[in-house]
């Protein structure tokens, strides 16, 4: 059988393809490579028939999606292992934990707020100047935040069983202040 051998952008009009896919055939040994940038025409239509003829019934996948997808599973695993090395090393955190003690923390924060006015209320009411009233509760405020700024995690139950819910003074913790000094009137 004879040769008949054609240039890529023949070979390119006759697939109905860009000259650059005739290439990528060629270097995924789809087709034939060319000899001297010349294609065999026949051979080259044989093989990209057959190709064709496969791709449409399943029985092939496209070898650069072989590729891109053995990457991408090697990429997921990597990924995997390094999620699991920095968890066993104490670098990651479980969502679950992060929300259990994000949960801690704003029920603290939320019953020392709702303590401020039981604690407060008292002290205020023999002030006379908007003055004093702010400093008072600036005071009670900063006191607040300074508790909370020492929360550990597992003190949240008790803040909330102790003063939060119902609108009663805030928990204390051992050995810190939780009203401030009463000011002299």
């Amino acid at each position: 059988m004879s040769s008949y051998f054609v240039s890529v952008g023949i070979l390119a009009e006759a697939f109905n393809v860009t000259g650059r896919r005739v290439q990528q055939l060629a270097q995924d040994d789809i087709i034939p490579k060319s000899v001297r940038g010349k294609y065999d025409l026949i051979a080259c239509t044989a093989a990209y028939t057959k190709y064709l003829h496969e791709r449409a019934t399943g029985k092939d996948i496209e070898p650069q999606d072989v590729h891109k997808e053995r990457t991408r599973l090697l990429k997921a695993q990597a990924d995997k292992t390094e999620l699991e090395v920095k968890s066993m090393n104490g670098e990651l955190i479980a969502a679950e934990q992060v929300e259990l003690l994000w949960g801690g923390l704003v029920s603290a924060f939320r019953a020392k707020i709702m303590g401020l006015p039981v604690r407060c209320a008292h002290r205020v009411l023999n002030l006379n100047t908007y003055q004093e009233i702010e400093e008072v509760l600036r005071g009670h405020v900063n006191e607040a935040l300074e508790e909370l700024s020492c929360h550990e995690p597992g003190e949240s139950n008790s803040l909330i069983k102790e003063g939060g819910e119902d609108g009663g003074a805030a928990a204390k913790l051992e050995n810190q202040p939780v009203g401030g000094s009463v000011p002299a009137t």
